[in-house]
């Protein structure tokens, strides 16, 4: 319901988001009649799943001034851990649970280091990125794990809720709007939130005013864990597929998505209402010039010059508002 009150008073970012993004579907709905389809857009939704879950707490993490380049590995060691539990017969409700507690525990694992060496954030997430992925090829050999239960994977690839009779939404696209709710009430309305960005303005005076960086810092990164945990399980069942190079370049993805929606790359500003509004200019962007048949390397310059534009106008937009 927050994420829901949130859009109902969107100050002007988030609003010129918004229009971004209903204008990218009339752009391209106008050539491509099925691009506006509903069931061809709830089907893309699945794609957007991974992406967005991960970047709800990415939102926290650069706005606190930091980063977490390590998301795409740590959902690769997440998803082999949930394959080697499934493989040793372990019922689902544990394999989900062992997926879940190895993402949370990589999160922490970031913030220990963060915290305990005092190591910029850049430089410790850069090191798991190689670290959880050479850990992922490490326990299978390199070699996928592709034996999973009808139930577990029907769930990832066909499971929806039955809206009309032609429209279903997948529940793995349901479950991150949940998440997106929590996320806002977080960022938003709860002292976790004020004070992230508080930190990620000016550390010093964060500090200095009583708040606790180690805190903040272990709740964040261990939310971006358990998130990482909770994509590894969606995209195992949706691939049928536990794969040790699963997800490379997701960061870079999340990232995107995160500054597209708003937030500074800098720290002390952002917004998890903008970062889903980012997610779907993104993914609708990424869709459109497909079916349009752009080749994948102009999609990336295009995409690139629009972050690039993106980043500066977010700085500008913080000055002129005193951040």
């Amino acid at each position: 319901m927050s994420f829901l009150v949130s859009l109902k008073k969107l100050p002007g970012r988030e609003t010129l988001l918004a229009a971004m993004v209903l204008a990218v579907a009339l752009i391209f709905g106008i050539g491509q009649p099925n691009f506006l389809d509903p069931q061809n857009l709830a089907d893309r939704s699945r794609h957007w799943v991974e992406i967005g879950l991960t970047a709800v707490p990415m939102t926290f993490i650069i706005a606190s001034g930091g980063i977490d380049l390590s998301v795409g590995s740590l959902l690769a060691l997440a998803g082999i851990a949930a394959g080697k539990l499934q493989l040793a017969g372990l019922p689902l409700p544990a394999v989900i649970a062992g997926a879940l507690a190895v993402g949370t525990l990589g999160g922490l694992f970031n913030a220990f280091a963060i915290q305990a060496f005092r190591l910029p954030p850049l430089v410790v997430t850069l090191a798991t990125l190689a670290l959880f992925r050479g850990l992922t090829y490490a326990i299978t050999g390199a070699q996928p794990i592709s034996t999973w239960p009808d139930a577990f994977t029907d769930w990832g690839g066909l499971g929806a809720w039955q809206v009309t009779e032609k429209i279903q939404v997948p529940w793995s696209f349901l479950i991150l709007l949940g998440i997106v709710a929590i996320g806002t009430a977080l960022f938003h309305r709860h002292l976790l939130g004020r004070q992230t960005r508080q930190l990620g303005e000016n550390t010093s005076a964060a500090r200095f005013s009583g708040i606790s960086a180690a805190r903040i810092t272990y709740a964040i990164y261990g939310f971006s864990g358990l998130m990482c945990g909770l994509s590894a399980i969606i995209w195992t069942s949706r691939f049928a597929t536990a794969h040790p190079g699963a997800a490379q370049g997701l960061e870079l993805e999340v990232i995107a998505v995160v500054v597209l929606g708003g937030t500074r790359i800098t720290g002390g500003a952002g917004s998890v209402p903008g970062t889903f509004l980012g997610l779907l200019l993104l993914g609708l962007l990424r869709y459109g010039l497909e079916l349009r048949g752009v080749s994948q390397q102009d999609q990336t310059i295009l995409i690139g010059t629009l972050l690039i534009v993106v980043a500066l106008s977010n700085e500008a937009w913080a000055r002129r508002r005193g951040h």
